[in-house]
């Protein structure tokens, strides 16, 4: 950023999966990179004891508790994973642990089978049945539902066997079972079908077999009770009281009180603020969240590939990182960072010495000014750019973007929007002209996840995810080669077309990922050292969630 400074009021996460993790969602949240743990309390054992409350302070107010029509999957899944488990868990490697399933096979390309527990009951005292599971399946990756997209080449998911489900795929995609996992929470069919349209309202909470149920909900935020009858292990918080707390400010104040005692930062720029909070743990992470800009290519003037490449060139990356991050994220070199190319691109470093090799869009105005005067808009024009009132690196971005801009020639507005209607826009495909899309993450390792999605005409529409309409007959040969299972080989050279393609057309400007960062407060611990995007997300954190005693 040229000259602009101003400090970041709030952030969040947005979508899930190639989903929102701002609190909508591709797939499964997947994170990478290290852990680091910060604590500055006191050396501490964990106990075995139980946790009569703990409050958990959500930054946004979750609308609704039904995970697959819920427009921020993400921030719903975080604790009604705890009310309606999935089937299976992942990590950020990709490796999969058993939940309600004990076991999944895959006989071929296109099939998935699932093999669930014996003697599992949901809250209301009913058994858990394969119908169940199919009916929830069917209801998380089908349209309307906001998870759709999470689940790629979803056919049909239908009864087997006793305790079995088999879910058929359109054509084999290599992510369709890391999908399910991060998207789907089963739920009982009978109560989900009897109150239809209401589902997911505090009216109609879907009935789980999760260690907790919800026992109140209201604006302000929820409380979850221990239920004694949980068919695995037990976890130790007997009450979790979720809390909204949209301003990070407010929500340090009380940790420091003890009124709160975990947070996930919407504000990573605070992190040494959190950590000199005393006894507090902050569990801190590289993230796989794709962050990135995106123009409309249908309508001018971002039809005009001049006028895409003249914003390109007027995002700075670097001032970004310090002035909307405060250091904590990481600038990309392509659409999707190398980790997530390393399994067909035959490692990491062949990955990373394609990506060092496309085209990039350095900050330079004049560059960008040289752009704009090849286009047919040499005169410049006016456009309106929303960031989220949530995400404060967003506004960061937003007000660079005007600066810079405006020494070009380009009037840029910035306008405030909140995260339930960014999201309702990105669902129902009405997000137009320039956009800051943030959060998205990927359900594995696997260029099939968010890059053979956000381009393309099969992905245009409605709980699709080319939100920039993208498309080229180089893209739509390649596409289907990346989203399908087979060969490594084929599968790279498509997915360089398309990283090639989008580098060159800018329909898209890859920016920083931020760091996932976790505070929590004195007196607890993770039992595993750590809390991971896939930890939120899917509720293992209040499973590994210890009381601590000082040494």
């Amino acid at each position: 950023m040229k000259t602009f400074s101003a400090r970041s009021r709030r952030t969040a996460h947005a979508l899930v999966g190639g989903t929102l993790l701002l609190s909508l969602t591709t797939t499964a949240c997947a994170g990478g990179g290290t852990d680091e743990t910060d604590s500055n309390s006191p050396t501490a054992k964990l106990s075995d004891k139980d946790i009569p409350a703990f409050t958990f302070a959500l930054y946004s107010q979750p609308p609704g508790y039904d995970k697959a029509t819920s427009t921020q999957p993400v921030t719903t899944g975080s604790f009604m994973s705890l009310v309606t488990e999935p089937l299976e868990r992942t990590s950020p490697t990709g490796a999969f642990t058993p939940a309600l399933a004990e076991k999944v096979t895959q006989p071929d390309p296109t099939t998935i089978v699932y093999q669930l527990r014996s003697g599992v009951k949901f809250s209301n005292g009913a058994p858990l049945t394969a119908e169940d599971v199919a009916w929830s399946i069917t209801h998380t990756a089908t349209p309307p539902a906001q998870t759709a997209t999470s689940v790629q080449s979803f056919k049909s998911a239908r009864v087997t066997g006793d305790r079995q489900v088999t879910v058929k795929l359109k054509e084999a995609a290599p992510n369709a079972r890391a999908g399910l996992a991060g998207a789907a929470l089963i739920q009982e069919k009978k109560f989900a079908t009897a109150h239809k349209s209401k589902l997911g309202t505090s009216e109609a909470i879907p009935v789980g077999t999760g260690p907790y149920t919800v026992t109140s909900a209201s604006a302000s935020g929820s409380t979850l009770a221990r239920r004694n009858t949980y068919w695995g292990s037990m976890p130790k918080a007997k009450k979790i009281n979720i809390k909204v707390i949209p301003e990070d400010n407010s929500a340090q104040l009380a940790m420091r009180s003890g009124e709160v005692n975990l947070r996930q930062l919407t504000n990573v720029k605070t992190t040494p603020q959190w950590r000199a909070v005393p006894g507090t743990t902050v569990y801190s992470a590289p993230s796989s969240a794709l962050n990135f800009l995106t123009m409309d290519v249908t309508k001018a003037p971002f039809n005009d590939i001049h006028v895409r490449r003249a914003i390109a060139h007027a995002v700075d990356m670097s001032g970004l990182v310090k002035g909307a991050w405060g250091g904590e994220a990481t600038p990309h070199k392509g659409f999707l960072p190398a980790q997530n190319l390393a399994g067909v691109a035959g490692g990491k470093n062949n990955a990373q010495k394609f990506l060092d090799a496309l085209p990039a869009y350095d900050f330079d105005l004049k560059k960008a000014k040289a752009e704009l005067s090849r286009s047919k808009h040499k005169d410049g024009f006016s456009t309106t750019v929303n960031y989220l009132d949530s995400v404060p690196a967003t506004k960061v971005l937003a007000l660079s973007l005007q600066q810079n801009l405006k020494t070009v020639g380009i009037d840029v507005q910035a306008k405030s929007t909140t995260l339930n209607a960014w999201s309702a826009k990105f669902f129902q495909h009405k997000l137009t002209g320039l956009n800051l899309a943030f959060g998205f993450s990927t359900s594995a390792p696997d260029p099939s996840s968010m890059l053979s999605q956000v381009v393309g005409k099969d992905n245009i529409g409605p709980q699709k995810l080319n939100i920039a309409n993208f498309t080229t007959p180089e893209v739509e040969k390649a596409r289907p080669v990346v989203a399908s299972a087979g060969a490594d080989t084929p599968r790279w050279k498509a997915s360089q077309t398309l990283l090639t393609q989008i580098a060159e057309q800018a329909p898209y400007v890859p920016l920083p990922s931020e760091n996932f960062v976790m505070a929590m407060g004195k007196g607890f611990a993770s039992s595993t050292g750590k809390i991971t995007t896939e930890d939120f997300f899917d509720g293992s954190w209040a499973l590994h969630l210890r009381a601590t005693q000082a040494q």
